[in-house]
C-alpha cells in the first residue's frame, strides 16, 4: 500500500482529509516499468490514471508519417499522466514509455470519478493540474513557432535542469536518461541538428557531455541564448 505521507504531498491529493486519503490508498495499485517499456499505446482504451512515485515517463504522439513527437516528460514525484482519457473516455491520445526504471500508482477511472464527485478539493486539484498542462503546452507551441532550434534547446535544457537537475561543484547535472533522439523530439527538431547544437554548446562552455549525460555549466549563458533576438 502506498505511503499516506507521499500521497499527502502529491499535488492531486493536497488538502484532502485523512479519511479521504486513507480511502484512496486502498484503491491505488503499484506498478513497475523498466526503462524503455511502454506503459500504454496511443489508441489504447484509457481506463487508468497514473501517478509517478519515481522514475521518468516520456509522452509522445506518432504522426501519420510515423514521425514521433514528444509532448512532455513526466517525472516529479506525485505528478500525474494519462488524465485526459480518464475524463473523456476516449482512446489514449499519446503513447507513454518509461525513460528509466519507473514506479507508478494507478487509479481506476470509475473510482477516480467517484472520488471527484465526493471531494470538491480533489476536483479543484485536478482542474489545476489540467490548467498547468494547458499552460505548458501553450508555451511549447509558442516555442516551436517563435524560437529557432538553438533557442528551443537552450530553453529545454534549463527546464530539465529545474525539474530534474542536481547541483554540483561543476554545475547542474540532468538526472534523466533521455537520449539525444528523445531530446530532439521534445524540441521538435531533428537528431542531427540537436546533436550539432549540443556540441556547439559544449565547445562554448555552456554544457558538458559525458557518456550521454548532460551537465549545465553556465545557466546564465543558456538564458542569454534563449533571449537572443528578442
Amino acid at each position: 500500500m502506498i505511503d499516506i505521507e507521499f500521497l499527502r504531498q502529491a499535488p492531486l491529493f493536497a488538502g484532502l482529509s485523512e479519511r479521504e486519503l486513507a480511502a484512496v490508498t486502498r484503491d491505488l495499485i503499484l506498478r513497475r516499468f523498466r526503462a524503455g517499456e511502454v506503459i500504454f499505446h496511443q489508441g489504447d482504451p484509457g481506463r487508468l490514471l497514473y501517478m509517478v512515485e519515481s522514475g521518468q515517463v516520456r509522452i509522445f504522439v506518432n504522426g501519420l508519417d510515423g514521425h514521433e513527437t514528444s509532448v512532455i516528460l513526466v517525472g516529479r514525484p506525485g505528478e500525474i499522466f494519462g488524465e485526459l482519457a480518464v475524463i473523456d473516455g476516449l482512446p489514449r491520445s499519446a503513447t507513454a514509455v518509461a525513460v528509466m526504471d519507473t514506479i507508478v500508482h494507478t487509479l481506476d477511472r470509475v473510482r477516480f470519478r467517484d472520488y471527484m464527485r465526493q471531494s470538491p478539493q480533489l476536483a479543484l486539484n485536478f482542474m489545476q493540474a489540467l490548467s498547468r498542462k494547458v499552460r505548458y503546452n501553450t508555451k511549447q507551441v509558442d516555442s516551436l513557432a517563435s524560437l529557432d532550434v538553438a533557442r528551443r534547446l537552450a530553453r529545454k535544457l534549463l527546464e530539465l535542469g529545474q525539474d530534474y537537475g542536481t547541483a554540483g561543484q561543476q554545475g547542474v547535472h540532468l538526472n534523466t536518461a533521455l537520449t539525444q533522439k528523445d531530446l530532439a523530439s521534445l524540441i521538435g527538431a531533428t537528431r542531427e541538428s540537436t546533436n550539432k547544437i549540443l556540441r556547439q554548446f559544449r565547445d562554448d562552455g555552456l554544457i558538458a557531455l559525458h557518456n550521454g549525460h548532460i551537465t549545465i555549466l553556465d545557466a546564465e549563458a543558456l538564458r542569454a541564448q534563449v533571449s537572443r533576438g528578442n
